[in-house]
């Protein structure tokens, strides 16, 4: 980034993206359409009819890790077979077994490792990792090749990995296997995110565009996000390092218990400590001297709690006793007509509200207001 450009000033904003990140995080619905399109193509054909002992994904770290972890978030307690999630291979995986290795390093010893072992093994292997290297030599033909064939930045892969564990796991459970090309729930899934991408894109206003609107929410305070649920807790932490390694922003991603925990000690800090800043401009550290003027005034902080639009009062009411408290709701801004029911609906909207939080620290990064 070579410029600070302004939140209503598209030029300048496209003009300051000199790496690509607004297109890397608007192809989202691309990397999910990518998936299908295997899926189309009878990718995940040997796993029909399959009812395996255990689901077994091995996943790399950073936002395969990430997505991992929200899949087993929504989907763990709604499967009819145990759903084990780890960085390298159990050691019990055997020929009952479905395992999934996910990442983007072809370069990985130990995702390479778990791939040639579970093959040796007779487990049923899916390798959601680019198809090079010792992962590809490891593979050899013997295990279902869903790796990405939309190449993004690692920072921006979390939806691709959730929707080829969520394709391996529509599989096994029949939802997806009498599908005809081109429909089903990863192509609906896409065209959400696109829509997601088209009204987070830079030529839109901020009241229009609801990734700049979210931007400047989190601009120029302390921002702490928390979620009622486990997998929107999961898209917290996700945004957390998002807006740490895009927009240069701390976040904190915690459960909504431990804000309420902490709300006696936040709620009764004094105005120039944990919530306050003050009544006036930052002060200057060279002369500014604790035992005379107090603590440094820090900026204020905002709750964002990621939440259903159903819940959302309820969750502000817990944690009303804070001074600036916002829900987010999942499905903000969306078509409630498209949604699909059940966990279905909760990973569309979760997603795209990952979308656009990954395009929001894109903006935040261009316009210097981390």
């Amino acid at each position: 980034m070579t410029d600070v450009a302004d939140l209503d000033d598209p030029a300048g904003l496209i003009a300051a993206d000199v790496n690509g990140h607004l297109r890397a995080a608007a192809l989202a619905g691309a990397q999910v359409r990518a998936v299908a399109s295997l899926v189309d193509e009878g990718a995940l054909a040997p796993l029909d009819g399959f009812a395996p002992r255990a689901v077994v994904v091995v996943c790399g770290a950073g936002p395969a890790a990430a997505a991992a972890g929200f899949v087993e978030a929504l989907t763990a307690g709604r499967l009819d077979v145990p759903l084990v999630r780890s960085t390298e291979l159990p050691p019990w995986v055997g020929a009952l077994d479905v395992v999934v290795v996910c990442g983007f390093d072809a370069g990985d010893l130990a995702l390479a490792r778990a791939v040639s072992v579970a093959t040796r093994r007779g487990a049923s292997v899916v390798v959601a990792v680019p198809m090079e290297g010792p992962v590809a030599e490891a593979a050899a033909g013997r295990a279902i090749d869903l790796g990405p064939r939309l190449h993004v930045p690692e920072r921006f892969g979390f939806v691709g990995v959730a929707a080829a564990l969520f394709a391996v796991l529509g599989r096994l459970g029949g939802k997806e296997r009498d599908v005809p090309p081109g429909e089903g729930y990863l192509h609906e899934l896409a065209e959400s995110l696109d829509e997601e991408a088209v009204r987070g894109a830079p030529d839109r206003d901020v009241e229009s565009n609801p990734a700049k609107r979210l931007s400047a929410r989190m601009a120029g305070r302390r921002v702490a996000l928390t979620a009622d649920t486990a997998a929107g807790l999961a898209v917290a932490e996700h945004a957390a390092s998002q807006a740490l390694t895009l927009g240069g922003q701390v976040v904190a991603a915690v459960g909504l218990a431990d804000v309420e925990l902490a709300t006696p000690e936040l709620s009764s800090a004094p105005s120039g400590g944990a919530l306050g800043a003050g009544d006036g401009a930052a002060a200057d550290p060279l002369f500014h001297d604790p035992f005379l003027d107090g603590p440094v005034a820090q900026a204020p902080l905002r709750v964002l709690a990621i939440t259903a639009e159903e819940r959302a009062p309820m969750v502000e009411a817990r944690l009303r006793a804070l001074p600036d408290v916002e829900a987010l709701a999942v499905d903000e801004d969306g078509d409630a007509a498209r949604k699909a029911e059940g966990e279905r609906a909760d990973a569309t909207d979760l997603l795209a509200l990952a979308v656009r939080f990954d395009l929001a620290s894109v903006y935040r990064r261009l316009t210097g207001e981390a």
